[in-house]
């Protein structure tokens, strides 16, 4: 299926902090609430040719944890199957944040 036309994706820190806020209440004790990817490899992903956008995958790893898999879009809104991929490396926790409206 194509892209439909971009829509504005940018909210409001208030907003964000009311949709985390959402999961954390909602999330089992524990579970992971961020994922870190270094810009080095986001960029890499969206540098690919015929890359227009990102999609991401809730996945489980082979330790049974939730992560996310990020991978590259073209503009018939297919998945770039044969590039880069990326896996979130660094779970939040423990590798989160200073305490803001986001995480606390």
């Amino acid at each position: 299926m194509a892209l439909p036309e971009k829509n504005n994706q940018v909210i409001t820190l208030v907003a964000a902090s009311k949709y985390t806020r959402n999961f954390r209440q909602r999330a089992d004790a524990g579970a992971i609430k961020a994922g870190l990817f270094w810009k080095e490899y986001v960029q890499k992903l969206l540098d690919q040719p015929n890359c227009v956008a990102m999609r991401y995958y809730h996945a489980v790893d082979e330790k049974d944890y939730p992560v996310i898999v990020l991978i590259g879009v073209d503009s018939d809104g297919n998945d770039i199957t044969n590039g880069t991929i990326l896996e979130i490396g660094l779970p939040c926790p423990p590798f989160c944040s200073n305490i803001n409206q986001l995480n606390s």
